[in-house]
């Protein structure tokens, strides 16, 4: 049993360790993409760039610790083979919501660009409107 605990408690380092890296590299680099999608408003890039990571980690480590099933009884063999396996469906997890984020930052960056577009035209067309009279 001594060795399982040891397993699971690898596992559960493991996971905090990977879910904390990605954080950090999603506040870093996601940053850059959200300063864009709001058009250099750095203010407000920086605080939905810190509620998405803050996101991230709260449903993430949960997530992790609930995919955690400690077996008394394990070996330590069969306490690797679970604790793979856990740690393979929570990156599967974790890449597939980050493919979904992605693909819903995109759509909202060209929901702005789109609004900016349109602002763009209609401030040619008052201008012209302007000028004629």
């Amino acid at each position: 049993m001594t060795g399982a605990i040891v397993v699971y408690a690898v596992y559960v380092v493991l996971a905090v360790a990977l879910i904390s890296w990605l954080g950090v590299q999603l506040q870093r680099d996601g940053r850059i993409f959200l300063d864009d999608v709001f058009h250099h408003q750095g203010d407000l890039a920086a605080a939905v760039s810190r509620l998405l990571v803050t996101g991230f980690l709260v449903f993430t480590l949960g997530y992790a610790l609930l995919l955690l099933r400690i077996d008394v009884g394990a070996t330590p063999v069969m306490a690797l083979r679970s604790s793979v396996q856990q740690f393979g469906v929570l990156l599967l997890s974790l890449g597939l919501l980050h493919s979904l984020n992605m693909l819903i930052l995109l759509q909202l960056r060209r929901r702005m660009a789109a609004r900016r577009d349109e602002d763009a035209r209609n401030r040619r067309r008052a201008s012209v409107r302007d000028r004629g009279r």
